[in-house]
Parts: C-alpha cells; sequence; structure tokens
C-alpha cells in the first residue's frame, strides 16, 4: 500500500500533522521509503532543501540507516509530486513548490475538509460525535501543557473526516495533503489560539446536525490558516 492510500485509510486529517520525531506512532508501520519520501517532502516545503539542491543518496542512506534502494523509490515518489527532478547524469535535483502553489492547495483542502465537515454532521454516530469531542479536549490539554499539538490536532481532523463516512473525499484529503507543510502549528504558532475557538465552533456545529455551518466553518478554519501563512512567508520575503 503506498502512502496516499495508508493515509486515506487511516483517514488522514489537516496537513500539519505528524509527531515531531521518528518512532512516534504514526510511524508505526511505515516502510523506509514511506519514512524517506516524507522527511524529504517535509524539508522541501518548508525550504531546508530549496529549488536547485542536488540529493545525496548515499548521504541519505547513512542519515537513515537503510540501503540506497528506499532513498530511490522515496525520490520517485517525490518525483511524481513535482517536487523534484530525476536525471541520469545529474542525479535527483530539488524543484521544490512556490508559496502560491502552497496557498493554492490551502483553498483545495478547505473545500475538501468542508465537505466532510458537512457530511460529518449529517452521518456523525454518537460513538463518532464523543470522538471528536474528545480529540478537541487532547488539542486543548496539549495547548495548556506544551505538549504535541500537531499530533493531538492530527486526531482532531482525523476525528471529524472519518466521521464523514466517505471514503473517497478522504482518499482526495490524503492527495492534497501531501503537499502541505507537516507541522503548521510549529511553523505559525499563532495558529493554536485560532484553532482552539474554531474547533469548539465547529464541534457544536457537528454535534447540532447543522451541515452548512459546519461546512462553512471548516472551510473558515482553512482560509483563516492560509491567511496566517501568507503573513509568515511576507515576513520571511518568500512573497
Amino acid at each position: 500500500m503506498n502512502e496516499q492510500l495508508a493515509l486515506a485509510a487511516n483517514g488522514v486529517g489537516s496537513p500539519w500533522l505528524r509527531p515531531r520525531q521518528a518512532g512516534r506512532p504514526m510511524d508505526f508501520g511505515m516502510t523506509a521509503r514511506d519514512r524517506v519520501a516524507r522527511e524529504l517532502r517535509h524539508r522541501i516545503l518548508l525550504g531546508s532543501l530549496g529549488a536547485g539542491e542536488r540529493i545525496d543518496l548515499d548521504a541519505l542512506a547513512e542519515e537513515f540507516g537503510t540501503s540506497r534502494t528506499p532513498i530511490r523509490e522515496a525520490t520517485l515518489e517525490l518525483a511524481n509530486d513535482n517536487l523534484v527532478k530525476l536525471a541520469p547524469r545529474s542525479g535527483v535535483t530539488v524543484i521544490g513548490i512556490t508559496p502560491s502553489d502552497l496557498l493554492d492547495n490551502f483553498e483545495i483542502m478547505a473545500d475538501l475538509a468542508g465537505m466532510a465537515a458537512g457530511w460529518a454532521a449529517e452521518r456523525a454516530t454518537t460513538e463518532d460525535l464523543e470522538r471528536i469531542r474528545t480529540c478537541r479536549d487532547a488539542v486543548v490539554a496539549a495547548s495548556e501543557s506544551r505538549g504535541d499539538v500537531a499530533l493531538a490536532n492530527f486526531e482532531f481532523h482525523r476525528s471529524v473526516n472519518q466521521a464523514s463516512h466517505s471514503s473517497r473525499v478522504m482518499a482526495l484529503i490524503a492527495q492534497t495533503a501531501r503537499l502541505f507543510p507537516e507541522r503548521f502549528s510549529d511553523v505559525v504558532p499563532d495558529q493554536v489560539p485560532c484553532s482552539l475557538r474554531e474547533h469548539a465552533e465547529l464541534v457544536e456545529a457537528i454535534a447540532h446536525r447543522d451541515q452548512p455551518t459546519a461546512r462553512h466553518l471548516m472551510v473558515s478554519h482553512f482560509q483563516d490558516a492560509a491567511v496566517r501563512l501568507r503573513s509568515h512567508l511576507h515576513l520571511a520575503g518568500d512573497l
């Protein structure tokens, strides 16, 4: 099973949500290729691997403690995402992603996640609602204790997406999530307090079976995050 299908099967939530270090829960069952591809994608999307840079396969094999085979497979996956270019003589070169493309992805994700939230308001079971509330509370607790907010946020969004009971929308969300920075709250810290308020409103809309409001709130949640990212990129000189 490739990474996209694995994420879809798990009901992947938002795009900035993996643990800070390898060996944490979301690494469970991942192949060496998946781990390498995920880390390289993360570095490219956040700019630590810039456009035009060469990727040293031997150095990566040593870093990840693996052979060259999963490294080559990972770069093929990134080439399919148009993040790197493969050439017989020049090896692997980073193409990267523009800030404009990154922001466009937020618009796409906003529509998909909004659709999932609307369906969750229609289709969520009692157990779904209980899990959504539990995940919402976990985000609050993580923010107050300086815990892993990103992981808690991932679980919250995943719970909403799973409550939509739509494997198709979850697969599309997983595909779109491949081109997002994985730990958005680390990149844009002021996202956290805004998310807490927005999550609370969203849970109430889903609990009251208010489909239009749930959809609107989730769309706004992502669009507002895009505004914060645009501000961050502007201050960093990338826009």
